[in-house]
This record gives structure tokens, C-alpha cells and sequence, in this order.
């Protein structure tokens, strides 16, 4: 008894021709300009041919390159969305800048009437539920078929063999080895071999097993040959929808019929089963199939995670009669995959999260370097320059991450921006975060964004001459009371660590409202939901009281969600004694550092 090994993909970089025009682009979500990552962009000519097609970095960025002059136009897949496709253009020699501006309409397979699709059909048509669903698998096949042909990973694979007892319940025997450096995880035999002369084929006294990839299942050989309905999920799994397939009633050589898949809340393909038909008519063949099980990576590329094949071994008895003595299954586990800058972003034995962080508008790379905290642990990463990051060697379970620029770091303030990754073994959790704001984390401190309307967070950085924070200063802010402005007692940001740090005392003097507070080792206060237009008298007294030593009016001007304002004590020790008091009164060596940094 033999069986086919999947051939790992060989396919090498092929240089285009001089004449070829790049056209470079970035796909972004209509109306919010939000970069959408692991597209596939496809380029095609003007006979609607396939020139060319890659997938979306995590910016959104993509760059293809047209073979002939002429029109062309490209369409823009995404699992879950509808299609979108761009008028006909001609690149240009200095590379043609695509902004692809796509409508964010999605296409939910959840909550389909599957009852609609239960006639096996030929190539369905558009509009069907069964279209529905083929649509969707068709988007994550191309996607893996991509990923292989491109050779965008290495792979580790640990590939098995072993000796199943006659009811396939028991391991009798096995073997395993590691293969390293591998372009691929699985790819079967040249489909058009198979739909010729059957998927299990007899050399000599011995049957070979073959099973499909994605390129077999996305051929119009296989698609011609067999029909597509589709499929409830099995009890437990209701949010699975699967889309059956099987040959043709014509077919009168060795087949495969199975089911993909699909989660139908994310629309994602999971797994492929499959068993072959059309065998030899015989209760001692058994159950011949395998599975194909799919995971899709950080930058939207799909792999095969693990495959298997099981067969029957059959003998002659002496009776003459072919009896099933044991069961073979060959299969594979893809260990590692390292990704072209020699980064391991997946292992078998660990967890893995993949994200990319984005600036505070959610539509570029930060505008300098962040941190990622993986919080409670102690590690963390720096994203590359297009905000991508991976955090491997993880344990399994839910893992809390969080966005630190070095801004709010050095000012001893936390980070409200924060993402929850539930860690599988053997899995990559794909999480999106944005830089926060010094605006982004003074609402959060103030309770939350949003905010009320025509308010800004307005707060004091209290340092000394020589530039450290000056602590255990006295704060004492006053506002005319008829402003009718009653802030929440939060009077400082939270700290690092996140919870709540100091609080304001509220009284009166005369026509004004007060707030008094002591700064802590940060130098910082902050006076939530002040209203725009505002103008506060901010007056500072050092730790041991007495007269104030510094005293100013500051503006809060409208239009803008928070004010960061710099207070400098002045030197004790000589020197010129800045003037206190009278409106719009600056110190020297203040500054007002702008809300959104960060």
C-alpha cells in the first residue's frame, strides 16, 4: 500500500519583461480612509484576462506590474465584502498611484437559508446561496493558492506516517520526520491527472491515494466534473455552514466528494473533509478520506495548517476474499513558518498574535515609534515601520494589549489603547490597535470618550527650571461660578498602571468656583470637561505653603478636545521673578504642547 505525498511547491520569482509598467496603489475603506490590509488585488487587462495579483500590506499598500501597455483595471476581493473593481486605466511608465476608495458592504453567509441551496448544482448560479457561500471559499482558496505560488513563508513540517488497527481507533505503529525549509505544506498532484484517471489510482497491486489543494478545488477541470450544494453544520457547530461537493453522476473513475467549512460570522474557510467514492464495492474498503485544515496568517495569506489522508490496507484471505486488515494515514503538521525578514511568526507548540498599529486616525503607520505591551508580562515589540507587529512564544489564553507612545511614557501616563487576543496553540490571533492621542488619553481619564460637546480636557504640567516634575505643588485653579461649569473630582490622568491618582476639593471665593489639588511625582493636573472659551486662573504654591509662586491666567479655546499647557517654577535661588497675575500672563520657558501628540 503507497500514498501520493502533496509535491511542495518549487515555483521561483520569474523576472517580467522591461516594458512592463508598475501600478502601485493603496486600498482604503470608503468614507473613513481606513487602510484595509489583506486584500487580494487582482490586475487584468482589457480582454479580462489576469495579469497579475498580490495581497494588501498592513497599510493597505499594494504594487503589481501591467506585462503589455493598454487599459486595465483591477478588482479588490476581501473575505466577508463585496467585490469592488475600479474603471479601466492605462498605467503609466513612472508607475500608476491607485487610491482604491471600496464601500464597506458586507456579505453575511450567517443566518442563510440553507434549504435554498440543498440541489447539487454545476457552477451555481450568481445570486444563489450556494453562489454565496462558493464565493467566499473561492476568496480563501485564491488566497492560499497565492500564498504558495508566491513563496511568502518557509515552512517547517513535521510529516507523520503511521499504522491504524482495522476500526481506525488505535495507533499499531508509527513514524514522524521533520522537514525544514519548505516552500509549501501541501500540494497534490496535477489536477488534470486526477479528473483523467481518478483521485486513488492502482500501480501494480498497490492503491495510491491523491487528495485536492486549493488550486485543484479552483480548477475549471474539478468545477466541470462535480457539483456544489450546500450544508447545515453538525450538532454543536450550528455556526458553520458547509459547502458540499461531489462528482458528477457520470463519473465512472475513483473520486472525492467532501465538504469546505466556512464560519458563517466571519465567512473565513476552516477545514476541508473529504472521502473518496466510486471505490470498489465492498463493506472491507471502510471509510478512505482526510482533512484539510486552513489558517489564515497575518498579512491575509492562507496555509494548509495540517492535512491527513486514512486507507484501507486490504489483503487476500484464503478464502479468496480481500479482507481489511488495518487502516495507513500519512499526514502533516506545519510546525513553523518563518516570513521573509527570518521572523518565526508561527509554532505548533506556542501562540502567536499578529497586529498592526495604526495612528490615531486609524488611517497611516504611527507617525513615529510605539510600543506594544503585552500587559501583566513583560514583553513587548516595537511594529515595523508599516505598524505591523508579531508577539510569539505566547501562551495559550486571553492576553490584554496595549499602544505606548513614547510620549505619554515619559509623562507617566497610561495608554488607553487596549485590545483583547484570545491565544490558541498552533494559531496566530490577528488584533488591530491605534496610537492614542495625549487627547485620546485625557478623555479616558475624565471617564471615557466621548466627551461633552464644546469641552476640552485642559492640563498643567508643573516642572522646575532645571526640567524635572515638581511634586507635592499645591494647584489651586479658579473659574467664575456663573460659567455653571461642575467638573468630575478626576485631577490628574490615570497612571501607568491605570487606575485613578488624585481628586480635586471644591469650594468657593467669592464670584469664582475653586478646585485645589496636590501634584504627585508626574508634576501633572487635569481639570475635565471645561467648557470652550473658559478662562482659568491657575495659581501654584510649593510643598511647604505660604505666598503663591506662580499665578496666571490661561485660555481654553474652542474647537479643540484637550489643552496641554507647561508651568515652569521659577528658580529660588536669584533671577528675574516672572510676573504673576493679569490675563494671558505666559512664564518663561512655557510651552503648550499640542493635544495630539502621542
Amino acid at each position: 500500500m503507497r500514498v501520493a505525498f502533496p509535491i511542495l511547491l518549487l515555483a521561483a520569482a520569474v523576472p517580467l519583461p522591461g516594458a512592463a509598467q508598475p501600478v502601485v496603489g493603496t486600498v482604503v475603506e470608503e468614507g473613513t480612509g481606513t487602510p484595509v490590509p489583506g486584500a487580494m488585488v487582482i490586475l487584468f487587462d482589457s480582454t479580462e484576462t489576469r495579469v497579475a495579483r498580490t495581497l494588501t500590506d498592513p497599510i493597505g499598500r499594494f504594487r503589481l506590474r501591467a506585462r503589455h501597455p493598454g487599459s486595465h483595471y483591477v478588482t479588490v476581493e476581501r473575505i466577508g465584502y463585496a467585490d469592488w473593481t475600479t474603471d479601466l486605466f492605462e498605467p503609466a511608465p513612472g508607475g500608476e498611484f491607485l487610491r482604491i476608495r471600496i464601500p464597506v458592504r458586507a456579505i453575511p453567509i450567517e443566518g442563510l437559508d440553507v434549504s435554498g441551496g440543498r440541489r447539487c448544482e454545476v457552477r451555481p448560479e450568481e445570486g444563489l446561496a450556494t453562489a454565496r457561500v462558493w464565493e467566499e471559499v473561492r476568496k480563501a482558496l485564491a488566497a492560499e493558492e497565492y500564498t504558495r505560488e508566491a513563496s511568502l513563508y518557509r515552512y517547517a513540517l513535521l510529516v507523520y506516517r503511521r499504522q491504524l488497527d482495522r476500526n481506525a481507533r488505535k495507533t499499531i505503529d508509527g513514524t514522524s520526520t521533520m522537514l525544514e525549509d519548505q516552500q509549501a505544506a501541501f500540494r497534490s498532484f496535477p489536477i488534470e491527472h486526477l479528473v483523467d484517471r481518478g483521485f486513488v489510482q492502482m500501480v501494480a497491486d498497490s492503491a495510491i491515494y491523491f487528495a485536492p489543494d486549493a488550486g485543484a478545488l479552483l480548477s475549471d477541470a474539478f468545477l466541470d466534473t462535480h457539483c456544489l450544494e450546500l450544508r447545515e453544520g453538525e450538532e454543536g457547530k450550528e455556526e458553520r455552514i458547509g459547502l458540499a461537493f461531489r462528482p458528477l453522476d457520470d463519473r465512472d473513475v475513483p473520486e472525492v466528494a467532501g465538504v469546505l467549512w466556512v464560519d458563517a460570522a466571519t465567512s473565513e474557510l476552516e477545514r476541508l473533509e473529504f472521502a473518496y467514492v466510486n471505490l470498489i464495492r465492498s463493506r472491507e474498503v471502510g471509510e478512505p478520506g482526510g482533512e484539510v485544515a486552513f489558517a489564515r496568517l497575518p498579512d491575509g495569506a492562507w496555509i494548509v495548517r495540517e492535512w491527513r489522508i486514512r486507507m484501507p490496507h486490504l489483503e487476500w484471505t484464503i478464502l479468496g476474499y480481500r479482507r481489511r486488515s488495518h487502516y495507513e494515514e500519512v499526514g502533516g503538521v506545519t510546525w513553523a513558518i518563518t516570513d521573509s525578514r527570518g521572523r518565526t511568526i508561527l509554532h505548533a507548540a506556542t501562540a502567536s498574535i499578529s497586529g498592526v498599529v495604526t495612528d490615531s486616525a486609524g488611517t497611516a503607520p504611527p507617525s513615529g515609534p510605539v510600543v506594544v505591551q503585552l500587559v501583566g508580562t513583560g514583553k513587548q515589540t516595537v511594529p515595523l515601520e508599516d505598524g505591523s507587529f508579531v508577539l510569539t512564544e505566547l501562551s495559550a489564553g486571553r492576553h490584554l494589549l496595549r499602544v505606548q507612545p513614547p510620549l505619554l511614557s515619559n509623562w507617566g501616563m497610561a495608554s488607553p489603547s487596549e485590545a483583547v487576543a484570545d491565544a490558541r496553540l498552533g494559531r496566530i490571533a490577528h488584533v488591530r490597535l491605534r496610537t492614542p492621542s495625549v487627547a485620546d488619553a485625557l478623555a479616558a481619564s475624565c471617564g471615557g470618550a466621548p466627551r461633552p460637546e464644546g469641552t476640552a480636557a485642559f492640563m498643567g504640567r508643573i516642572t522646575t527650571a532645571e526640567g524635572p516634575p515638581a511634586a507635592g505643588m499645591t494647584v489651586v485653579l479658579r473659574w467664575p461660578r456663573a460659567s455653571g461649569h461642575s467638573p468630575p473630582p478626576v485631577a490628574a490622568p490615570l497612571g501607568p498602571d491605570g487606575t485613578p491618582d488624585r481628586t480635586w476639593t471644591f469650594g468657593r471665593d467669592g464670584a469664582f468656583a475653586t478646585a485645589t489639588t496636590t501634584t504627585d511625582w508626574r508634576g501633572i493636573f487635569l481639570l475635565c470637561d471645561v467648557p470652550a472659551g473658559s478662562r482659568l486662573l491657575v495659581s501654584l504654591r510649593g510643598p511647604v505653603g505660604g505666598d503663591p509662586v506662580l499665578t496666571e491666567t490661561r485660555f481654553v479655546p474652542p474647537g479643540v478636545p484637550a489643552v496641554v499647557e507647561n508651568l515652569v517654577v521659577p528658580d529660588r535661588s536669584g533671577g528675574e521673578r516672572p510676573r504673576v497675575g493679569g490675563a494671558g500672563t505666559r512664564n518663561p520657558g512655557g510651552r503648550r504642547a499640542s493635544p495630539g501628540e502621542g
